[in-house]
């Protein structure tokens, strides 16, 4: 079974593996938000991440996989993706990414450095508890589509007024002018989002928070 465990256009996160029955084995691509919690290993059979999001640039992802299913892949698996196949080349089968995978290296030592998973996934829970507060003390200024129990800690969309396009162009707009750019919700749904992957500091939350407590003020 396979399963995506934070889904960026809508901020939807799971917060527990999902359970699978007998001999299933279970895949998560955990590309969004890979690095800002711990892994329950025991019930993974694999789990892949593009690094884009959370630990380097784009063009490499990472893979993890038990090494009792290497080699197992179906007939008309390609040689060159065959994980057995780079397991055995030390992942050098072809020309690796090197700039992507040099860059992620600096980063993985700097995390280690510093604290580790539960350094990141505190800085995760700080950073999104800060904003889902700004909006739901916002009394319905602001409103998030996503039930509490299964918000993003990564991505958080957040529509203004009940959706009010007006406001809405003027809040990107004067985000955009203070510096805190992208924040305009994902085309197919429309409205705002940030993003709060690893790399945002906390104070640039705050600066968020602080501007749409401003803005409420000023529309409310």
């Amino acid at each position: 079974m396979h399963y995506t465990s934070n889904e960026t256009v809508n901020g939807v996160e799971f917060k527990e593996v999902p359970a699978v029955e007998g001999q299933t084995l279970l895949v998560c691509d955990w590309s969004s938000n890979f690095m800002s919690k711990a892994i329950d290993w025991t019930k993974h059979a694999m789990i892949y991440a593009g690094a884009q999001k959370n630990i380097g640039p784009a063009g490499v992802t990472v893979v993890i996989v038990r090494e009792d299913l290497l080699g197992k892949e179906l007939a008309e698996c390609p040689t060159s993706l065959g994980y057995q196949v780079y397991a055995k080349a030390d992942s050098m089968y072809n020309t690796p990414s090197c700039y992507a995978i040099y860059i992620m290296g600096l980063y993985l030592e700097y995390c280690k450095k510093n604290g580790g998973i539960p350094t990141l996934d505190a800085a995760a829970e700080k950073r999104a508890t800060l904003l889902y507060s700004t909006i739901d003390d916002s009394n319905g200024f602001y409103t998030c589509p996503v039930d509490k129990a299964c918000r993003s800690r990564m991505n958080v969309p957040f529509v203004i007024k009940g959706d009010d396009a007006a406001l809405t162009k003027e809040f990107l707009a004067e985000t955009t002018a203070a510096g805190m750019t992208n924040l305009a919700g994902h085309r197919s749904v429309g409205g705002c989002r940030a993003s709060l992957y690893n790399a945002m500091p906390i104070e640039g939350v705050a600066r968020l928070a602080n501007f749409m407590d401003k803005f409420r003020a000023k529309h409310s």
